[in-house]
């Protein structure tokens, strides 16, 4: 987008040509004539600033000032969506939105301090981008690093970023530019709970669950397990389980009511540190019946 400055404008030419011509054949009688032509001068188009962006890759762009004047510029803002939805600071919490300078080569830098970052947080959709001033061309490199509740609800997906970037003419306090650069970045895979299967216990007295966990490079483990049923359409825990390489738990009639005679749908839910959960992708269902004493059957 270009900014331009109205250092020359529209000049009107008003030539009047007038004169008065006096006769005076009687000394009474007065004659005057006058008449004027409009002349209009083209305007003069000088100076304008604007911002080049040329993206080079999925998550980097080269962004270059042009025009008459020099300046600076900057990432100001940034908008994060998926599949089409605009994500909220709230959504987004505890992650952080890189941008570093590529090599004079144009490789984007494995770590470093960032140039420019943000910080999503609070109900809104758009994030102030903070850093210095940049002069010249320069390849941007856009890195995301999720929070552990990120990678939990949208992991395996990929998110886009628009990127406002802000040009500044050297000199100038007012005379600014500004465009947009697009970039994809793709998750790691979410972490996941695998399964649970469903295994017959001694004399029906009770049911073995096991199943699998995936942190999938979380940050934090996972504190414990959550074992629910689904009753009637509300998720209730009824008993939990430590984080093992094996992770398994018995699921007895006496974690239920003292008369049950129902079916329940069985998940394990992977609970961190933080409280986020992490429910099993299935679940299995188990049997009760209990009248005081009781039984339980896998299916």
């Amino acid at each position: 987008m270009t900014v331009e400055r109205p250092t020359a404008v529209v000049l009107l030419l008003a030539l009047l040509l007038g004169g008065a011509l006096v006769l005076r054949p009687s000394g009474t009688t007065l004659a005057a004539w006058s008449d004027e032509v409009v002349v209009t001068v083209p305007a003069l188009r000088t100076g304008g600033v604007r911002v080049d962006v040329a993206p080079s890759g999925s998550t980097s762009a080269t962004i270059a000032m042009s025009g008459d004047v020099h300046g600076t510029w900057q990432p100001s803002a940034v908008r994060v969506g998926v599949d089409g939805r605009a994500l909220t600071g709230s959504d987004l919490a505890g992650s952080t939105i890189e941008y570093r300078l590529a090599t004079a080569g144009g490789t984007c830098p494995n770590g470093g301090a960032p140039a420019f970052t943000a910080s999503p947080s609070g109900a809104g959709t758009s994030f102030t981008v903070t850093g210095q001033q940049i002069t010249g061309a320069r390849t941007l490199c856009l890195t995301f690093v999720p929070s552990d509740k990120v990678r939990a609800e949208l992991g395996g997906r990929a998110l886009s970023f628009a990127t406002s970037v802000t040009g500044l003419a050297a000199g100038s306090s007012a005379w600014t530019a500004s465009t947009a650069w697009s970039a994809t970045q793709q998750l790691p895979a979410a972490p996941r709970v695998t399964g649970p299967t469903c295994s017959r216990g001694f004399l029906n007295q009770f049911v073995t669950l096991s199943w699998e966990w995936d942190r999938a490079g979380l940050a934090q483990n996972a504190a414990r397990f959550s074992l629910q049923v689904d009753d009637r359409g509300t998720w209730r825990e009824v008993g939990t389980a430590p984080v093992s390489s094996r992770p398994s738990a018995t699921l007895s009639p006496y974690q239920f009511d003292v008369v049950t005679f129902d079916t329940y749908s069985v998940r394990v839910v992977a609970v961190l540190a933080d409280g986020t959960t992490i429910p099993s992708s299935t679940t299995v269902r188990v049997r009760v019946e209990r009248v005081g004493v009781g039984a339980a059957y896998c299916g």
